[in-house]
């Protein structure tokens, strides 16, 4: 006889904010540039680094690095950006943006991990469309 363990279901965060903007909500007026700096900026934010870092044209740290992979990944997962539309913001080349996000997606095997990037793609998300509300002419 084989003893069958019964796992609890997991919890869930449901945002009363809408994660993803509609599809012709104003966010669309709003220019790839400055939502990558956005996230950049987020990122940024949680790493404990200068935004610059991010944008530098060295690879810099291996912490700056890792949090640059970090923000071209969740502009490309959040905000549905192109490896092409990042890659000239972050002045990288477009097979760069394209390991960066194949290196995050590998490491969400990391629960820490992963649980870090939901809770930034959904600040980034939740935050940008705040920012679009409230200070329009900022977020243009």
């Amino acid at each position: 006889m084989f003893l069958q363990l019964k796992t609890p279901p997991m919890l869930q965060f449901t945002s009363p904010v809408s994660p993803a903007p509609p599809e012709h909500s104003s966010a669309t007026l709003f220019t790839p540039e400055r939502t990558c700096q956005w996230v950049a900026f987020c990122v940024a934010r949680d790493f404990g680094l200068e935004m610059a870092a991010l944008f530098a044209p060295t690879r810099g740290a291996p912490r700056a690095a890792f949090a640059r992979q970090i923000a071209m990944y969740l502009a490309h997962i959040g905000f549905e950006l192109s490896f092409g539309t990042i890659s000239r913001v972050f002045h990288r080349d477009r097979t760069t943006v394209s390991h960066a996000c194949h290196v995050v997606e590998d490491g969400r095997d990391d629960i820490w991990l992963d649980c870090r990037l939901e809770a930034l793609e959904l600040f980034c998300r939740t935050g940008w469309g705040a920012l679009q509300q409230t200070m329009p002419e900022i977020s243009q």
